[in-house]
């Protein structure tokens, strides 16, 4: 796909950027087929969205956002036809019906949870800024080592019955998913897991095209528990966030995904053999003062994305009661209320 200036929406969301749009915002893309449907982007400005999304328009252009998150609380993937291949279509997009409030209070509520979405996209220009950065720093070292001299794989597994209650669960879903564990119940996971006790780098073995690869500068209260799809990796002589960057830097994501050329799709696993052996920037010639100034970025990253998190949480549980008229926000300087 060309590179250019738009953004380009698929079935669950931005996939690239594109040289041609065929959207001009504001508009509501829909996910439409695969276990993504449903899945809804507000999309501001002019974009290219493919075969596989629907676009809304609002009657009103004024009320795009608002109707964007009144959609949030249809449960459009309960409404998708088919079982191999799930999909949604104009024919049963219609005929949803969609609760509001009257249309005076419709842009104060847009305008709030706007303000709540505008800011965590703002957190995710300052952490993809900061991560750029921390990679960009490691570029003057000229001195290459096997990753198993920086790095000690973490290979304790820990069986279900041993864990706790509520665990901190670090799988592949939570990296896409903003790359912060999710908090679940024990009962809800099913396999033995990578025991977690220091920071550390997780990196996924599978498919290298897309680098997954997690910088856990701070274990959370809960049992850290990681899946086994992650080669977890305790560093050595240095920081996760050094490390991070050395496993991050271009050249060694392209290692990484020569070593599985040749296989397709799902078969593409990097071996942990293969990932311990690559060559990687020695992050231990780094001056004291870049160290610290990579660690400050990473941990920057890790705060960026705990307020997020705490945001899109504070927004989920607000948007049903403003949609039903339970609570509204109030004109002046943004409050919400309950109506007497």
């Amino acid at each position: 796909m060309a590179k250019g200036p738009f953004p380009v929406f698929g079935a669950n969301g931005a996939i690239g950027y594109a040289a041609t749009h065929n959207v001009s915002g504001p508009a509501v893309v829909v996910g439409r087929v695969g276990s993504y449907c449903g899945s809804l982007r507000y999309c501001d400005s002019a974009a290219w969205v493919t075969d596989n999304a629907l676009i809304c328009w609002a009657k009103n252009v004024q009320e795009t956002r608002y109707w964007y998150y009144a959609l949030h609380t249809c449960g459009l993937n309960d409404h998708r036809a088919g079982s191999g291949q799930p999909l949604l279509n104009q024919r049963i997009l219609r005929d949803i019906r969609v609760r509001a409030v009257p249309a005076r209070e419709r842009l104060r509520i847009a305008e709030f949870l706007g303000a709540v979405d505008d800011k965590i996209a703002a957190n995710q220009r300052v952490i993809e800024a900061a991560e750029a950065l921390m990679v960009v720093s490691i570029e003057p070292i000229s001195d290459h080592v096997p990753l198993s001299t920086l790095a000690r794989r973490t290979t304790a597994f820990l069986n279900p019955e041993g864990f706790d209650d509520t665990v901190a669960h670090f799988s592949l879903p939570a990296f896409d998913d903003g790359a912060k564990p999710r908090i679940v119940n024990a009962e809800s996971i099913r396999s033995a897991k990578f025991l977690l006790t220091q920071p550390c780098v997780l990196v996924a073995k599978l498919n290298p095209r897309i680098p997954r690869i997690w910088n856990v500068v701070r274990l959370p209260a809960e049992m850290a528990l990681a899946s086994t799809e992650f080669v977890a990796l305790r560093p050595i002589g240095t920081d996760s966030s050094a490390l991070w960057a050395a496993v991050r830097h271009d050249d060694v994501v392209a290692t990484l995904q020569r070593h599985v050329a040749g296989t397709t799709g799902s078969r593409q696993r990097v071996h942990p053999r293969d990932l311990m052996n690559v060559r990687v920037p020695d992050v231990r010639r780094l001056t004291h003062a870049q160290s610290r100034a990579i660690a400050s970025l990473g941990s920057l990253c890790d705060e960026r994305r705990t307020e997020s998190i705490r945001l899109a949480t504070f927004r989920d549980g607000l948007l049903p009661l403003l949609m039903s008229g339970t609570v509204r926000v109030e004109d002046g300087p943004a409050k919400v209320s309950h109506p007497m």
